[in-house]
């Protein structure tokens, strides 16, 4: 079993807790529907899809969501409830990524939206106040990237660019549809609980190194 010369981490649920009831109660608080109403139709309709994929603007998602979801908000309280599904980091993250830095080449690939971004990036978590994401050798947002997972092209653009093959590379993501697709171009992928992720991903990594 070849060490991985890199690993590419999901972040929702694997470095970063979240919890999307929580949007979806914070979002029912503005409409005449209720949170399982708002869950069901974001789930159904994939109403996040366009924005994280980098079709929509701040704006266009905001006015987007007022319209299917009954919203009447305002652009702080939007972003504030969109938000809300964001948790804190898990304690230890920035050391445990920091000790994997100098052994791996470490990549960040999220589906994920500038509004999230705008908030999770601006948490301080090193001993000079750093944020997580300057740990990682790249990191990749699909809001910027026009893509998402589990889009076969959004994975091939990262081996592209990062000048790895599939072999050597992990990947590690809570969701089954991304981890499918990675395996289907050859990418080593683990489903991380996200109830254990770090000891998870660390039990994992240490089969390869030991």
């Amino acid at each position: 079993m070849a060490v991985p010369k890199a690993i590419i981490f999901d972040l929702g649920n694997v470095l970063l807790p979240i919890d999307l009831s929580l949007t979806y109660e914070a979002f029912s608080a503005y409409s005449t529907l209720s949170a399982l109403e708002i869950a069901s139709i974001i789930i159904d309709k994939q109403l996040w899809v366009p924005y994280e994929s980098g079709q929509q603007t701040d704006e266009e998602f905001r006015n987007y969501l007022r319209s299917h979801l009954c919203l009447t908000i305002s652009d702080v309280d939007f972003d504030h409830a969109f938000s809300a599904l964001l948790l804190d980091f898990h304690s230890g993250v920035y050391e445990w990524i920091a000790s994997l830095n100098p052994k791996f080449h470490l990549i960040l690939l999220s589906n994920t939206s500038s509004i999230h971004a705008e908030r999770f990036t601006k948490v301080s978590l090193g001993p000079k106040g750093q944020n997580l994401f300057s740990l990682f050798h790249q990191v990749y947002y699909s809001f910027e990237m026009g893509l998402v997972k589990p889009d076969l092209a959004i994975y091939q653009q990262v081996l592209n660019e990062q000048g790895f093959s599939a072999e050597e590379v992990l990947f590690f993501d809570d969701n089954v549809a991304n981890i499918n697709a990675a395996k289907s171009i050859g990418i080593p992928s683990f489903v991380v609980d996200p109830s254990r992720s770090l000891s998870q991903i660390q039990e994992i990594l240490d089969t390869y190194v030991s």
